[in-house]
């Protein structure tokens, strides 16, 4: 599922802020610094260093009051399931990712992505997916309006993002389903191989695929942090997702084994992730 090639967007040389649903950029190469306006409204802002898209250059995140009120809210839903205290007063990037490693600590990867699945299961009503399903059937506006909500409602875990046209959908038609994140902020900050494929790939999968029946391929670029959503696309049965083969990033705090061949990170191997 590495994906090493993605297209490249030409840039101007000012920042302008756009609609929710669209990106605005400063530079005119994809290496080069430039700041970028996304999520609700445009409200938040990416500040990207010269060569960027190195794996161990960092961006920069300005978040939006609004994003910040979600995320806090992310993170009590969390701290809840965890059954550990919630501080209100440390609403932060940080404190999210931290809380991320807790629910990660003595559990194997089934019992980390049953953690994230109560929690996506506690944001909807009861009988919320047999809505969804009514009104989102498998066909290229569903697709399509799925992908746009992504691209604005996840913003604030992963940063920016884009809207791509693709043919890789059950469909096998032309369709804008694909959503492109330029550098996932979630996976920049955790360094955490295991935390991406366990907490958000796999969860998030199974539970657009099996609770909404709307199929969903995630495929993360451990190279570049970037990733890509494939709405439309079933993916492969968890066991044998290429996913589960990588190894530890040498950003991750928790790291075993960096660099070894054939040697998968630790917290993807069940019991082995126990801390």
């Amino acid at each position: 599922f590495i994906r090493r090639r993605r297209r490249r967007r030409t840039t101007t040389t000012t920042t302008t802020t756009t609609a929710s649903t669209s990106s605005s950029f400063s530079t005119s190469s994809t290496t080069s610094a430039k700041t970028e306006s996304y999520s609700f409204f445009g409200l938040a802002q990416a500040e990207f260093p010269e060569n960027w898209d190195q794996p161990n250059n960092k961006i920069k995140y300005t978040d939006s009051p609004l994003d910040l009120f979600i995320m806090g809210w992310f993170m009590r839903k969390i701290s809840m399931a965890l059954d550990v205290p919630f501080d209100a007063s440390n609403i932060s990037y940080d404190a999210f990712i931290t809380l991320c490693f807790l629910q990660m600590k003595g559990r194997d990867p089934d019992g980390q992505r049953q953690i994230t699945m109560d929690i996506l299961t506690s944001l909807m009503p009861p009988g919320g997916e047999k809505v969804f399903q009514k009104l989102f059937p498998l066909n290229k506006f569903s697709l399509e309006l799925n992908a746009k909500i992504c691209q604005i409602v996840f913003a604030w875990m992963v940063g920016p993002m884009t809207v791509e046209t693709t043919t890789e959908n059950d469909l096998n038609e032309n369709i804008a389903s694909k959503v492109q994140i330029t550098k996932c902020r979630w996976l920049q900050e955790s360094g955490c191989t295991g935390m991406c494929v366990n907490m958000c790939k796999t969860t998030t999968q199974d539970f657009f695929t099996n609770t909404f029946n709307m199929p969903l391929t995630i495929k993360p670029n451990f190279e570049d942090k970037s990733c890509a959503f494939y709405f439309g696309q079933t993916p492969p049965p968890i066991d044998q997702d290429e996913a589960l083969l990588f190894g530890c990033n040498q950003s991750c705090s928790t790291a075993l084994n960096v660099g070894e061949e054939n040697v998968p990170c630790h917290k993807l191997r069940k019991h082995e992730s126990l801390l």
